[in-house]
């Protein structure tokens, strides 16, 4: 079934009343969300392209608690429905749905967790992930600071490497997502708007006592791309890369790639200025990507066929 979002003005109120803002209710094998109109319809582009290839990236889910990320394959249960009126009305169900109907039969399928443990490692090794350099980190500081033994890491890990990884994707998962982009999405409701904030967002980082500039761009210095860690920095820098795109398409902007190798240029460096001490890195960067987008605005054909650009003070925020 194609996606059916109203674009119409609705009262979104709720049967259950758990809120009138988030009237769609995503469900992941056996995990129940709710999210907003644009967030689902978000979520249902990509998990829709994603449900019918192999090798699918992770798929994002802004929703009523925060931000989750999903890995959806052609064989994950996904149903998104409409729970605003009396009856809920499905929007959009994935392949792997029998019937693509009865939400309930997604039910029976849990969420896959980790063990307690093997989250414990994770959380104590990501901060000296973040404040230090790979090859800095040895087995016996996690080890200490997870409270486990040598035979206990072993079970859960196959390497430091492989722990290395586990943390990228945590840090995807926390400033990517939960930083970054829902940060620059809380800020702004139009595209334009949530490009520009992207810097705000950078702002608030570069200001913080703790700050650790950017961890996929330190590793990946430090490890070389045909490391697998700096090969896995790559992609996510990739990711980010990705998202602006997305944004920039939304927002009209011509060929949206192009545009966010360029707007990913002033992220990285406004981050090694902060770095450097600059106060102001990300106010000096938020300028420039003005004047960028305004580059990446369509242009407008006249009548005597020359060529004028929109007039770049659209760009404002």
């Amino acid at each position: 079934m194609d996606l059916l979002f109203s674009t119409t003005t609705t009262t979104e109120t709720t049967g259950d009343g758990s809120g009138t803002h988030h009237p769609i209710e995503v469900t992941v094998g056996g995990h129940t969300l709710r999210a907003r109109r644009e967030m689902a319809e978000r979520f249902v582009r990509h998990a829709r392209l994603n449900a019918v290839s192999s090798g699918a990236p992770l798929t994002v889910l802004v929703h009523a608690d925060g931000v989750d990320l999903f890995h959806i394959t052609p064989t994950t249960p996904v149903i998104v429905r409409d729970v605003s009126g009396a009856a809920p009305v499905t929007l959009w169900a994935s392949p792997a749905c029998p019937g693509r109907a009865a939400p309930a039969m997604a039910t029976k399928e849990k969420r896959t967790t980790m063990t307690d443990l093997h989250q414990r490692i994770i959380d104590k090794a990501y901060p000296l992930y973040l404040q230090h350099a790979v090859h800095e980190i040895t087995r016996q500081q996690v080890e200490a600071a997870a409270v486990v033994t040598a035979a206990q890491f072993d079970a859960e890990f196959d390497s430091m490497d492989a722990l290395a990884a586990e943390c990228l994707k945590l840090r995807e998962r926390e400033w990517t997502i939960g930083i970054v982009r829902a940060g620059a999405e809380a800020r702004a409701d139009d595209p334009v708007g949530q490009l520009l904030a992207i810097f705000d967002v950078f702002d608030e980082w570069f200001h913080r006592d703790d700050y650790e500039a950017c961890t996929f761009v330190n590793v990946l210095l430090e490890m070389g791309k045909a490391h697998p860690l700096g090969q896995a920095s790559a992609e996510h820098l990739e990711y980010i890369r990705s998202l602006i795109a997305e944004i920039a398409e939304e927002a009209g902007l011509r060929e949206p790639d192009e545009f966010a190798l360029s707007l990913h240029l002033l992220m990285k460096g406004s981050i090694i200025n902060a770095v450097e001490g600059d106060g102001r890195a990300a106010l000096r960067a938020k300028d420039m990507a003005r004047d960028l987008i305004a580059r990446f605005r369509p242009v407008v054909t006249t009548e005597t066929g020359s060529i004028v650009v929109v007039d770049p003070r659209w760009a404002h925020g």
